[in-house]
């Protein structure tokens, strides 16, 4: 009888191995900027999700409250307030009357502030904002320019009141608003310096209320806030990517923004400026340079009332 031999396997030489190697190499390196571009992207989205839902919020917050604007922050040095015992933070008290949802730092009432837990699945939180891991705590200071980290991370306010309440919400996103430091009258306007501001020309959607001197000031009609003050919606600004609540300076007649936060896109070649979301009181959500808010200089007024106001008297423009 004749046997046939089964015909041998050859395995692949090292030079057939190598250039498969390279081969996979250069598809990942092709690949991979498409990959990161398209997270990035789809990252920026899912921010604008975010802000979308927390502006719906307070428009129904103002609907249930006969058209009032809520104050963005209370201290909450002024526990003998009896409206206001553990202060007032805006994501807080969104959260309490459940016109959003989001998950507190603390599980239930009265356990120590070393005890926060924090949730990747916050709406209140950025996708593409600073960590909690890396900062340490909330931003209390402030960044230069808008792509720098204390820009981009996030704050909470009245720490100790709200462990004691057990409702702590960390926000990425601040509202529009300025902090009143004293009684004076010209603070209607909101400015931290009275003496630096002309009476009537800044007047923002939202105000801090920062210390017990100011919460009598609540009353006050020139600090009131609602939604009828509100003559275009689709350009008057309600929320911003930021992590200071008191996150944008003033010059003489308009505003300049060294501590909005940029968190998206391409940074520009200097690495000062990226791509900025701004939420309108209309509900709509867009995306702008931030370098077109830098300054200040004698450009900037057109570039601050063409589509994006932020103070309600310059709604007339």
């Amino acid at each position: 009888m004749s046997c046939r031999r089964s015909p041998s396997h050859r395995g692949f030489t090292l030079v057939e191995l190598l250039v498969v190697i390279g081969i996979i190499a250069v598809l990942i390196a092709i690949l991979l900027p498409a990959l990161q571009s398209a997270r990035r992207q789809a990252a920026m989205v899912q921010c604008q999700s975010n802000m979308k839902q927390i502006a719906m919020a307070i428009i129904m917050y103002a609907d249930a409250n006969k058209g009032k604007l809520p104050p963005a922050t209370v201290s909450d040095n002024a526990a003998s307030d009896l409206a206001f015992p553990n202060g007032w933070w805006w994501p807080n008290e969104l959260v309490r009357y459940n016109f959003i949802k989001a998950p507190s730092l603390y599980e239930r009432p009265g356990v120590p502030t070393s005890s926060k837990r924090f949730s990747k699945s916050n709406v209140f939180r950025c996708p593409e904002g600073i960590e909690e891991e890396f900062l340490g705590g909330p931003v209390n200071g402030q960044g230069l320019y808008p792509t720098h980290m204390l820009n981009n991370g996030y704050t909470y306010i009245n720490d100790t009141a709200a462990a004691r309440d057990g409702i702590g919400i960390p926000s990425w996103y601040m509202l529009n608003t300025r902090g009143v430091i004293n009684t004076s009258a010209t603070q209607a306007t909101n400015t931290v310096s009275p003496a630096a501001t002309k009476a009537g020309t800044r007047i923002p959607p939202f105000i801090s209320f920062l210390s017990a001197a100011t919460i009598a000031q609540m009353n006050d009609p020139a600090f009131s806030r609602s939604m009828n003050k509100v003559r275009k919606g689709a350009e008057l600004i309600m929320l911003v990517e930021a992590a200071n609540n008191n996150w944008y300076d003033q010059g003489d007649a308009y505003p300049w923004l060294p501590r909005l936060g940029a968190r998206h896109g391409k940074k520009t070649g200097d690495g000062l400026n990226a791509w900025t979301n701004f939420a309108f009181f209309d509900g709509h959500v867009s995306l702008y340079p931030s370098a077109d808010f830098q300054g200040p200089n004698k450009d900037m007024p057109d570039r601050f009332y063409q589509g994006t106001i932020f103070y309600l008297n310059k709604q007339q423009r």
